[in-house]
C-alpha cells in the first residue's frame, strides 16, 4: 500500500540559513579591514543568502510516496517523478535526513515538523522511512 506525504517549504530552516548570513555579515563588518574588501565580502554574503533563499523555496510542494511492499520512495516535484530504489534516513530528535541516492542524481530533504500539516504525518513519515530502512537491512 502506498503512503504519499506532501513535503511545504520549511520556515524554520529559511530563518536559520538567513540567521547565519547574518551573522557571519555582522562579523565580516566588525573584522574585516580595507573597506574595499569588507563591501566586496558583504556583497557576496548577500548574495549567497539571496541563492540560498531561492533554492530552499523553489521546490514548492513535494510529494512523497513510500512504497513498503517494494522499498521504493517516489518524488514528485513540480509534475516531475524521481523514482528511488536506494535510500538512507538519518533520524535525530528535531529532524530526519532523507538522502535519496541514484545513478543520475542525488536528493537530500531534511525533514522537520513544520514542513508538513500536522505533527502526526511528520510522524507517520519518520516511523514509515524507519520501517522501510530497517525491512531493508534484513
Amino acid at each position: 500500500m502506498q503512503e504519499i506525504y506532501t513535503i511545504h517549504p520549511s520556515n524554520s530552516q529559511l530563518g536559520l540559513t538567513l540567521g547565519a548570513h547574518v551573522v557571519v555579515g555582522l562579523a565580516i563588518a566588525s573584522y574585516v579591514t580595507p573597506l574595499w574588501f569588507m563591501l566586496a565580502s558583504l556583497a557576496l554574503v548577500g548574495l549567497l543568502a539571496l541563492r540560498e533563499t531561492r533554492e530552499q523555496l523553489r521546490p514548492g510542494l513535494v510529494r512523497l510516496k513510500l512504497n513498503p511492499g517494494a522499498a521504493t520512495i517516489e518524488v514528485e516535484q513540480g509534475g516531475q517523478p524521481y523514482f528511488c530504489g536506494k535510500y538512507k534516513v538519518y533520524a535525530t530528535r528535531w529532524f530526519a535526513i532523507l538522502k535519496l541516492l541514484s545513478n543520475h542524481e542525488n536528493r537530500t530533504f531534511i525533514l522537520n515538523p513544520d514542513r508538513f500539516d500536522s505533527i502526526q504525518s511528520y510522524r507517520q513519515l519518520r516511523f514509515a522511512l524507519c520501517q522501510m530502512e530497517q525491512g531493508n537491512a534484513d
